[in-house]
């Protein structure tokens, strides 16, 4: 069977190379991005509930990608991960004082040279353009209800700042961008008759994220009966809202949140439907994935950009192209989010960024997945400094800020419950070894990379205040409640 299934993908990817001579029949490639999306609350990665039928529907029709790893637990590192291919150290937007330098090529950048329009909208602060992301974009809109209270400000004027991070939290975004998407399809006039240039889009998806205030029905589709007082409302602040919680309230904010993603899966639904209607979803490359996770209490946190714990590391990856993606692939060996760039490339025919930390992953749609490789995901931020090499059998968490490390056997411990430090045999010497190999190519990408990383000053003032509300502790590692859990905004927490 793997065979048969490898040779199937073999012959489309050399039909559908072949017909990309031709540049009207290039494929369009849509990258959507949800944020803060787990994949174990997904249908199509066995979730109970009916959460995502999009995007269940699109995983039926193309490969889905069971164990994918995201480069970060938060917003911006991941995202400047997915544009460049480079792991976070590498392209150096670890914090909310760094940009993306322009001595990065982008993957909007690849596309634009090789003759597609490229167009971004996006819905969360950290995707601004202040922050270097929206490097070869012809357009790049932002759909937040605050666009004009940032737009044209340095980030460092409103990046840390608490009024951004909850203007951010309650925001509801996901008509605004299908709107924004929409129009811009309208407004390409080919009806699908190929007479346009191919299109590169980057949709970027807000909603899931906290505050969980899915709109009606959303919010009572999965609610049952419920009594108490926690709604999903001002979620990171909330000092309501912590471990020892009665587990009525924690599950009535997993309802919320499984609300969120049906609401948002909506959305996903309407754009592959007008992309249907005229004429273009069959010649596209759809790819959608999330930048991190969340944790509900897992490990006594919540949120993110806290932990390098699967929770907040796991996301789903899916990709359709019927010209060369057979429907129904499942790939159980790993990827990463290093590796969708290079994908999307080598699907559009076009030349490879560099230098290049991920690898294609059409081979592993061929049953050719590398058991050896390594998912890197890194946390320099709100006092932390973590790193954590993962393979499909283990991971190794170095805590560089408390001196500490532990290793897990993901087999026998997938809820990373039983660390251990012992390095001298079996597997906790594999990961030992598989951890410094991994850190010697690090330090060749790192001494390959084209620029050092942009930087924007946090004013004093902006620090002084956080500190004063005890959303940043002395030491820069406190959340808002003793914080384990984290937002999505400056050197607290993160969208």
């Amino acid at each position: 069977m793997k065979s048969c299934c490898k040779s199937t993908v073999s012959l489309l990817l050399c039909l559908a190379s072949s017909c990309s001579g031709d540049g009207q029949a290039r494929p369009n490639v849509l990258l959507i991005s949800v944020d803060m999306l787990r994949a174990d609350h997904l249908g199509s990665y066995g979730y109970g509930r009916e959460t995502s039928p999009h995007l269940d529907r699109l995983a039926k029709e193309g490969v889905l990608f069971e164990d994918c790893i995201s480069s970060a637990p938060w917003t911006l590192p991941t995202h400047a991960a997915l544009f460049t291919g480079l792991p976070d150290s590498v392209h150096g937007c670890t914090d909310s004082d760094r940009a993306l330098a322009p001595g990065f090529t982008t993957l909007a950048e690849r596309f634009k040279q090789g003759g597609y329009a490229t167009t971004g909208f996006f819905s969360g602060p950290y995707l601004h353009p202040a922050f270097g992301l929206g490097q070869g974009f012809d357009s790049y809109v932002n759909c937040t209800s605050y666009a004009r209270a940032i737009d044209g400000q340095p980030a460092e004027d409103w990046a840390m700042d608490t009024e951004v991070m909850h203007s951010s939290h309650r925001d509801v975004t996901s008509p605004t961008v299908t709107e924004e998407v929409l129009g811009w399809l309208a407004g390409r006039g080919d009806g699908g008759n190929g007479q346009a240039e191919p299109f590169f889009m980057f949709v970027h998806l807000w909603d899931v994220h906290f505050d969980f205030l899915p709109p009606a029905p959303y919010d009572e589709l999965f609610a049952g009966e419920y009594g108490g007082s926690v709604s999903g409302e001002d979620f990171f602040f909330d000092p309501a809202i912590h471990a020892d919680m009665p587990a009525a309230d924690r599950e009535h904010l997993l309802d919320l949140y499984d609300g969120e993603i049906r609401w948002t899966d909506h959305h996903i639904g309407l754009i592959l439907a007008a992309l249907e209607e005229r004429g273009l979803l069959e010649n596209t490359v759809v790819a959608l994935t999330a930048d991190h996770g969340t944790e509900f209490f897992e490990h006594g946190g919540k949120a993110h950009r806290m932990t390098l714990f699967e929770e907040v590391l796991r996301v789903p990856l899916v990709l359709r192209y019927p010209a060369a993606i057979p429907a129904g692939t499942r790939v159980r060996s790993l990827a990463r989010t290093v590796d969708i760039a290079p994908t999307l490339l080598e699907l559009a025919d076009l030349a490879p960024l560099a230098p290049a930390g991920g690898r294609s992953l059409l081979p592993a749609m061929q049953g050719g997945g590398d058991p050896g490789v390594a998912a890197v995901s890194e946390l320099f931020s709100v006092g932390r400094a973590m790193r954590s090499v993962r393979t499909e059998r283990w991971k190794f968490i170095d805590d560089m800020g408390r001196g500490t490390f532990a290793w897990y056997d993901l087999a026998a411990d997938p809820r990373e419950l039983h660390p251990s430090q012992d390095l001298t045999q079996g597997l906790g010497q594999e990961a030992r070894d598989g951890y410094l190999e991994a850190m010697a190519e690090l330090e060749r990408l790192y001494a390959a990379r084209p620029a050092a990383p942009a930087q924007a000053q946090v004013p004093a003032a902006v620090d002084a205040h956080l500190r004063a509300l005890g959303y940043v502790g002395a030491d820069g590692a406190d959340g808002a409640d003793g914080a384990d859990g984290d937002d999505g905004d400056g050197g607290a927490g993160e969208k």
